[in-house]
């Protein structure tokens, strides 16, 4: 589960705006709903499966991405990297079957669930 973690924290690191502007929609989207739509729905196996697909395509293009965008040369190159990092991201994300919201509902609602962190890695086989 630590690899899990540690790719969700990855891409949160780099600032891609992709990773900031799916957070931020997710955020403007909990922050509209009631209190008592805000709640955990359940995650079903098949949407977890689709999420450690997608996340494992976002930690791939954060890799392929973090080098040019620590070297890059000044801020207008950084964000047309930035940019081609969130079309990816955005794209893989939609290519496993989720929107940007429900991986980051996902991503939000794992970091603060140990039982679906469990779930996740027993999906996943990854080690904690």
């Amino acid at each position: 589960m630590r690899k899990t973690l540690l790719a969700i924290a990855t891409v949160a690191a780099m600032g891609t705006a992709s990773t900031a502007a799916l957070a931020q929609d997710a955020q403007q989207q909990q922050q509209a709903m009631p209190q008592a739509e805000q709640q955990a729905e359940p995650i079903s196996d098949a949407m977890l499966l689709k999420f450690s697909e997608a996340m494992k395509d976002v930690r791939d293009i954060t890799g392929k991405y973090a080098d040019e965008f620590q070297n890059a040369e000044n801020a207008e190159e950084a964000q047309e990297i930035q940019q081609k990092a969130q079309e990816e991201m955005i794209a893989a994300v939609n290519d496993a079957g989720l929107t940007p919201q429900e991986y980051n509902m996902i991503v939000q609602q794992a970091q603060q669930d140990e039982a679906l962190r469990a779930r996740l890695q027993e999906l996943t086989g990854e080690d904690a």
